[in-house]
């Protein structure tokens, strides 16, 4: 097995509903590091898993809509 990975952050800025959540329930930032693993049993034909810019590429796009902003008007959450 081979296995392939990259890793991006994004920084938000985010609030929790609940009184358990006590402060953290005003505006506040957080940054989460999200890391991407492709494994294969076997090699390409050039003896790799996957372009690693290509990966590192596909995980920036995804995560450009939640960089730098608020998830609380987010649509998705």
């Amino acid at each position: 097995m081979y296995t392939l990975g990259v890793r991006d952050h994004v920084m938000v800025a985010h609030s929790m509903k609940g009184e358990i959540f006590g402060l953290a329930q005003r505006l506040h930032g957080a940054t989460y590091v999200v890391t991407v693993e492709v494994e294969r049993e076997e090699l390409d034909e050039h003896g790799i898993v996957l372009d690693i810019g290509l990966l590192r590429e596909r995980l920036r796009h995804v995560l450009a809509d939640l960089d730098y902003r608020n998830l609380d008007e987010h649509p998705a959450f």
